[in-house]
């Protein structure tokens, strides 16, 4: 085998624009939004106090011909996220919660899952629980039907596991914020909007800001949501969306603006409690974890950055703020434009420095020799449980071959007897083998470990592919699904969204078309007792078969 050398280097990007063509240099980054008969938003960027840029685009209605405005409203989607996490703050300030207390003492229908979760996991993201879009969507519902925070905290009451243990991951979960709205509305006796209203929007100077879960209501000035169908042709996307907590502020660009300063130069008696936003707690392995209360706290390109973007019905919205540059970067949008990082990152490059640390290294990989008889031992296919795909390893041309699903494949180069540096790739990834427990560990440059473990892929029967049939159903969603075989193929059922195509992923294991896997368990006997479904933000939810 050849000896190759690879190359581990950080590129070095310096960010500068003269400040006259800042202005040209943004505008021209909205030019999709130059569209007099369409949609569009608002883009507001301010750094030391001073108004940098301010610009509205397109139509806040198009039916009604109606520009969008600076004073254009619009639901700021996940964003809202923040102001739900300052309304728990403040109650603990207040001394009437505390951020460590079990959540089953403020929502005691709640099951109890063996270890506490508290209100801090809530905020982090790290409590376990199931998101509520996708539990809504496996449980029949469909695009246009009404959900309310009563819909979701009926269907988490029902919950009797957990994604995972609380505190050991993070994943971002709509459901934990619409329990802290409750935690916040039994709490404080009061209705969460009147209470948000009269505790923060208020005091904040926040007046063109409020909650509204009905989007019947006709609000002056609230912007209407539209997806782009075809170039210049757009539909009307009602939001049935109607869960508050996690989603479903509304506001303008001025008052995010306003909200927005407080990170950087607070008045005395809020400096606290927007310093408290900015909490970051490690998971329980000690690996890190950027989302604090209701924001991200991360860094871009070395420079300080508190960060949240909102996507609901054809909304979309971002904000960026660099507290240590006094910049705000802020744009709100009535359509679907999925483009709202890249170009607020793109905004942040004409201001920013390069902070982050450049440092250019090499290290050079030394493969040892091994021969075919022990390549041969980690030959096979692996399956990751947990993330649910499959990888073969094989052996060509006396070198260790690990092949992805989309057959893309890298060389494996052996730097002990097990373990082996991954080639081909634009990062450090050790493969590391076990044959007395058939297990390949994935190890990656900051430690963190994947374990897949080896399986006698062999092709299934029609009789196997029998057993998979029958009608299966969940008690915490309260619905059935039907499995048939047609044609020797599988295929699902639903009475809400009708038939759908399964394929085999492994033994036991199916794909339901891309949407999700369903694992099948099986008794002491061998006979198929139901499965567990995995998909996005959900994890081994079990329907039983009847």
């Amino acid at each position: 085998m050849k000896q190759i050398k690879f190359l581990y280097f950080a590129l070095f990007t310096t960010f500068s624009v003269t400040s006259q063509n800042i202005t040209n240099n943004i505008d021209g980054l909205f030019s999709e939004w130059k569209n007099s008969n369409g949609p569009g938003g608002v883009v507001l960027v301010t750094q030391n106090n001073k108004t940098v840029f301010e610009k509205a685009y397109g139509l806040e209605n198009i039916s009604y011909k109606i520009p969008t405005s600076s004073e254009t409203i619009f639901n700021i989607g996940s964003m809202s996220k923040q102001f739900t996490a300052m309304g728990i703050v403040l109650l603990q300030m207040e001394g009437k919660l505390s951020i460590d207390d079990d959540i089953k003492k403020y929502l005691p229908e709640l099951n109890d899952f063996g270890k506490p979760i508290t209100i801090r996991h809530l905020l982090h993201h790290t409590s376990g629980f199931r998101s509520s879009p996708e539990l809504f969507g496996l449980a029949g519902w469909r695009d246009g039907d009404a959900i309310s925070n009563e819909d979701v905290y009926r269907y988490l009451a029902k919950q009797t596991s957990l994604n995972f243990e609380p505190g050991s991951e993070y994943m971002y979960s709509n459901s934990g914020y619409v329990l802290l709205a409750k935690i916040i509305e039994n709490v404080s006796k009061q209705n969460f909007k009147s209470w948000m209203k009269e505790k923060i929007f208020q005091p904040l100077q926040m007046n063109s800001t409020f909650i509204e879960e009905n989007s019947s209501n006709v609000v002056s000035k609230v912007a209407t949501s539209y997806s782009e169908i075809e170039p210049s042709v757009f539909n009307y996307v009602e939001n049935n969306d109607l869960t508050y907590g996690a989603s479903n502020v509304y506001s303008t660009s001025n008052d995010v603006l306003k909200w927005m300063k407080n990170f950087n130069e607070a008045p005395t008696k809020w400096q606290s409690s927007f310093e408290m936003l900015k909490t970051l707690d490690v998971l329980n392995s000690g690996q890190k974890n950027n989302y604090g209360f209701g924001v991200f706290v991360d860094d871009f390109f070395g420079n300080h950055r508190i960060q949240h973007t909102g996507a609901i019905a054809g909304f979309r919205s971002i904000m960026y703020s660099y507290p240590d540059e006094n910049l705000e970067i802020i744009i709100l949008s009535n359509f679907t434009f999925n483009q709202l990082s890249k170009i607020a990152d793109q905004i942040s490059q004409f201001f920013l420095q390069n902070k982050s640390k450049a440092e250019t290294h090499q290290e050079e990989i030394k493969p040892i020799l091994l021969n075919d008889e022990i390549l041969k031992k980690y030959e096979g296919m692996y399956w990751s449980d947990k993330s649910n795909y499959s990888r073969k390893i094989y052996i060509e041309n006396n070198t260790l071959w690990y092949l992805r699903t989309n057959n893309k494949k890298s060389p494996l180069l052996p730097i002990t007897p097990t373990d082996f540096q991954m080639g081909g790739i634009n990062e450090k990834l050790i493969i590391s083998f076990d044959i007395k427990t058939n297990t390949m560990k994935l190890i990656s440059a900051d430690n963190s470990i994947e374990i897949l473990e080896k399986y006698e892929d062999k092709k299934l029967s029609t009789q196997d592919l029998i057993n998979y049939t029958g009608m299966f159903y969940s008690s915490e969603l309260e619905t059935f699904y039907t499995i048939s075989l047609k044609d020797d193929k599988l295929i699902g059922y639903h009475s809400r969204f009708g038939e759908f195509d399964i394929q085999i992923l492994k033994q036991d294991v199916l794909n339901w078309s891309g949407m999700a896997v369903s694992k099948y368990k099986r008794n002491k006997k061998g006979n198929i007792i139901g499965f567990s479904i995995t998909m996005n933000r959900i994890r081994n939810l079990w329907f039983e078969k009847k």
